[in-house]
């Protein structure tokens, strides 16, 4: 049987990304962020704990890194602790600017590559798009 309510629904165009997907998911990004502002209350506190609070930073910065990329961004466990050490690293580096100057341009990436859509091309997949030539020759015989 065919169901007309089905046939009846127009189907959105396919859309491209022309930004590629960032390294890190979106909220590993925001973790790094958060985690790394943790040094400014410590330095206010005591000073003396700088070595403390940064292993356990480091540690909590790749934990959530790499659960967030294993079951948020399906990543293999592999990809998933590697990029956990290398955020978590980053975190737990004892000043408070290195986690915020990764972060940030690791969430504005991950916002360009979902807001960023080009419609998908015309073109049918056998199709071989034109050459710059025949483009240039189809516009001169336009012109004349």
């Amino acid at each position: 049987m065919n169901n007309p309510a089905k046939s009846q629904i127009p189907l959105l165009p396919d859309l491209r990304h022309p930004i590629p997907p960032a390294p890190v998911h979106p909220l590993a990004a925001l973790a790094t962020i958060v985690l790394d502002n943790v040094f400014g209350v410590i330095e206010l506190v005591d000073p003396f704990t700088i070595i403390l609070t940064s292993v356990s930073v480091g540690v909590l910065g790749a934990v959530t890194t790499m659960f967030v990329q294993r079951y948020l961004a399906k990543d293999s466990w592999g990809a998933s602790v590697a990029k956990g050490l290398v955020m978590g690293i980053i975190a737990g580096v004892p000043f408070q600017v290195t986690g915020t100057a990764v972060g940030i341009p690791l969430l504005a990436w991950a916002g360009l590559h979902e807001w960023v859509r080009l419609p998908a091309s015309k073109a049918t997949p056998g199709q071989v798009p034109p050459s710059e030539d025949e483009i240039l020759d189809a516009e001169v015989r336009e012109v004349k």
